[in-house]
């Protein structure tokens, strides 16, 4: 059965609850990002020609929007609230850094975009036609900020850099704010969402247009519509052909084990052919179930590799590689599970006897364990996943973190919920109930 009511826990109501809101919410966000900017040029055109289609053209369009805007509104609010709900542990975990991306985007974007929608819609008689450009303008500017720090938070939870973890209250702690904004996976995600999104407008744009032309319905409004967003799709495409190139390196460089799963690459190598298509199928010679082996699949020779690297003889590792310990195409080598857990556990228990050395003053002790903890500290969260025995998928994501505390971050995430997770998280501050 896909859902089993009855033995589904709070951890997977949290869950499906914030999947679901978070679907819901991103059907609508993409289509305001790019409709922004077609009514912003749409106005551009009228106050320039005074051509009465384009201001048609553009308060129709921004009806649209409208409805987009007041759904994203109301279901990205639900998703901020979530996470000190849903996710209480995560967000003490690590909310000195998420949050201030969160923060920003709050306090300057959405109240720049929000106080500026509202000349948008309503001053049309009310403000002068340039100052009511602006104001559209500045909507664009708005939501395409909003999307940027909203972005770089999910790069950072993706890669991780910019923080640095205080053993003392078991949080992490940020000391770097500009590696975080432009970290490559900030920059990669930002780029090839927004992009994305506007081809997703452009293409919605062309379609609605063409609906009118077939009814023989407002066909000038119709045409200068469909002329706008052709070549604003057709840049858009473009753009998100070369941002996605971006994207893909980039996990294939920091995510490894997520880059496998997606291309269903059980066993790397040198020079790896990309399958096209293929029917996955289960092989008992495989560790898991949850592994597949591809049945009449076609395959591109070397294409993965050149996706990967932009070389057609690069490493990439598979998912049994990574289980077992690989040398990556920069040269770093990466130990096996069985090490990382081990590692993970000498860990965790050097950072409880640094702490009672603290406690007892010991500072030798002291001194000691936190060089101990610091040397093993990369593998801490694969021993804290396996330990409390999370699905294998997630643990292998653990193993494989390019950043050291990501692990803790999968422990936390999908560990603490709403009502429980308030109450862990007030433990956890005064104990290292958490990691035991």
């Amino acid at each position: 059965m896909f859902l089993d009511l009855t033995t589904t826990t709070l951890v997977e109501w949290s869950r499906w609850q914030f999947a679901m809101t978070a679907i819901y919410h991103y059907m609508f966000v993409p289509l305001t990002l790019g409709l922004a900017l077609m009514l912003a040029i749409m106005e551009t055109m009228w106050v320039k020609t005074g051509d009465q289609n384009w201001l048609n053209a553009t308060k129709f369009w921004m009806k649209l929007f409208g409805i987009n805007f007041a759904i994203g509104v109301a279901t990205g609010l639900i998703l901020e609230f979530q996470f000190g709900t849903n996710w209480s542990n995560y967000s003490w975990f690590v909310g000195d850094i998420f949050g201030a991306p969160l923060a920003i985007e709050g306090i300057i974007a959405f109240f720049l975009e929000s106080t500026f929608v509202a000349v948008m819609f309503f001053g049309w008689n009310k403000v002068s036609k340039r100052f009511h450009l602006i104001s559209t303008w500045m909507v664009f500017v708005g939501a395409n900020i909003s999307a940027l720090w909203i972005l770089v938070a999910n790069a950072w939870m993706q890669n991780p850099v910019g923080m640095e973890f205080n053993p003392l209250t078991a949080r992490n702690e940020m000391d770097d704010f500009w590696a975080i904004l432009f970290s490559p996976t900030a920059i990669s995600k930002f780029t090839h969402t927004v992009t994305s999104a506007y081809t997703l407008s452009a293409c919605f744009v062309v379609g609605v247009s063409s609906w009118f032309i077939l009814k023989k319905r407002n066909l000038e409004f119709a045409r200068k519509s469909i002329m706008l967003a052709s070549v604003f799709g057709l840049i858009s495409i473009l753009l998100t052909m070369y941002t996605g190139d971006s994207s893909a390196q980039d996990v294939t460089k920091t995510q490894p084990m997520k880059f496998a799963a997606m291309e269903g690459l059980n066993k790397g190598g040198n020079g790896v052919e990309f399958t096209v298509i293929g029917i996955p199928t289960n092989d008992p010679s495989l560790p898991t179930s949850k592994m597949k082996k591809m049945e009449y699949a076609i395959h591109v020779p070397k294409m993965l590799s050149f996706l990967g690297y932009h070389d057609f003889n690069a490493y990439i590792p598979g998912i049994q590689n990574i289980l077992d310990g690989y040398t990556s195409q920069e040269g770093i080598t990466y130990p096996s599970l069985e090490q990382r857990m081990a590692n993970g556990r000498t860990a965790i228990d050097a950072l409880k006897t640094y702490k009672q050395a603290v406690k007892d003053e010991d500072q030798p002790l002291a001194d000691s364990t936190l060089q101990v903890f610091k040397a093993n500290y990369p593998t801490s969260g694969t021993a804290i996943c396996l330990h409390h025995t999370m699905p294998s998928p997630m643990c292998h994501s653990c193993s494989t973190a390019s950043e050291s505390w990501l692990g803790w971050v999968c422990y936390l995430h999908f560990y603490s919920f709403f009502p429980c997770g308030m109450q862990r998280r007030e433990n956890s501050r005064d104990s290292n109930s958490f990691l035991t």
